[in-house]
Parts: C-alpha cells; structure tokens; sequence
C-alpha cells in the first residue's frame, strides 16, 4: 500500500521548505476549492480534502519524516527464500509444516498490511513468520518497512541488519538499511 505521492500533487520535489510548500497549497485550495468549482462539487471537495491531508503531513517535520521512508519504500509481495532451513546436502523437494506455516502467516500480513488499521495485525503475522522459520528474510523485511512506516527507525534498523545477516547479497535491505540508519542516527540519506 503506497501511500498518495504528496509532493506530486504539490509540483514540489524533496528538499522543500516551508515557504514552498505555502505558496503551493495556497494555489491549489484556490484552484481545487468547492465554491470555484461548483458543476464539481464532490470532486472538488475530495480534492480539497486531499491537499489539506497533503498539507498537514509535509509540513510537519516528524509526520514527514515517516512519510518519505513510506513513498520511498514498499513491502515484499512474494515470500522468497527461507534462509537456513535446508537439511543435509540435498535440496528438499517439499515444504516442511514450519514453512508451509510461516508461509500462510507472510501472506496474511500482506493482508492486513493494506489496511493501516490493521498493521498491528500484519506486525503479528510476520513476526508470527519469523518464530517458524527465524530465517525468513521476506517476513522481516517486510517488518522492517512496516516499522518505518511508523517512524520507528530503531527498531527498522534491527530488521534489516538481521536481513542482511542472513542474506548479505541483499542490496535493496542493505540501501534501506542505510536509510534507517540515516534516521537512527541523524544523517538524512
């Protein structure tokens, strides 16, 4: 779920001061107001509805904060590789019950995930997964974004560190990994 890309409703692109952002809005509430628009009435108000969201949001420098890491990041759709749960030399044909399990848990997260009310849910799913098969890196990335997206970067740090730990070719989770970071510890990446 990605959320609306503000800074294109706004004809503005990161970094944007406040004085933009102002002069921004105030054109658009003029040109998008219900009373200018009047043979529109109800999609002039969705539209106005929208700037004002967009409004409140890039002008708040934590809601901000959080809101660049979501338009910039997106979950992991499919459930990949579970790292570590090979036995013995032989590759295994069938999925084992804490796979199949963990599996049905990423998909259910995936789930919830689309609702923002239901992200605590999907946060039980997936770490639901991860218990299963500790290896799951998909699962765990995708608590890592969903932490993110709460704007809880510390605890995104450990998500993707784990990832990374388990599959260090993982370029994506290390680049977000480095922005979490950039969050944790105060350099803007």
């Amino acid at each position: 779920m990605k959320p609306k890309n503000y800074y294109e409703i706004f004809k503005l692109y990161p970094p944007v001061d406040l004085n933009q952002l102002q002069h921004a809005y105030k054109q658009l509430i003029f040109e998008f107001h219900p009373d200018r628009n009047p043979d529109r009435q109800e999609w002039a108000i969705e539209r106005t509805m929208e700037i004002v969201e967009g409004y409140k949001i890039l002008s708040d420098p934590e809601k901000r904060e959080g809101y660049d890491f979501q338009i910039r990041n997106d979950i992991r759709r499919e459930a990949g590789k579970m790292f570590g749960i090979e036995k013995g030399f032989l590759m295994k044909s069938r999925k084992s019950k804490e796979e199949a399990e963990a599996e049905e848990c990423f998909k259910k997260g995936l789930a919830y995930f689309e609702d923002k009310d239901d992200w605590g849910q999907a946060r039980h799913e997936w770490s639901q997964a991860l218990k299963l098969v500790p290896g799951f890196a998909n699962a765990c990335y995708n608590l890592g974004v969903l932490f993110g997206y709460q704007g809880r970067f510390k605890e995104a740090v450990e998500c993707f560190e784990r990832v990374v730990r388990t599959n260090s070719s993982d370029t994506e989770a290390k680049k977000i990994l480095g922005v979490a970071m950039g969050h944790v510890y105060g350099k803007r990446t």
